[in-house]
């Protein structure tokens, strides 16, 4: 594994936190609470990704261009993405 750093996540759902009509992710899925992440562009879709009290996820999604500095983890109730809320946690990538 490589740390590629501290970073600020937050979290969404698809309930609340999308714009209406995009249920699918940028890779195509439809995201997944325990699997689905959205990442900066410079890490390529389908990249595993292991955050600090999180763990693995998969980058199946992107932010927009103003939160590419960010990940985004993906919950299926609104509720819980609002408890999540927005953290500084140390991100790895699998190699």
């Amino acid at each position: 594994m490589t740390l590629l750093g501290t970073f600020t996540v937050t979290a969404y759902c698809a309930a609340k936190c999308c714009t209406p009509g995009h249920e699918l992710t940028a890779s195509g899925t439809h995201p997944a609470q325990g699997f689905t992440i959205a990442a900066p562009r410079g890490i390529s879709l389908g990249t595993h990704l292991r955050i600090e009290g999180v763990g693995w996820r998969i980058v199946e999604d992107r932010l927009a261009r103003k939160y590419d500095d960010r990940f985004d983890v993906y919950f299926e109730r609104h509720e819980d993405a609002v408890k999540f809320g927005k953290r500084k946690l140390k991100v790895w990538k699998y190699d």
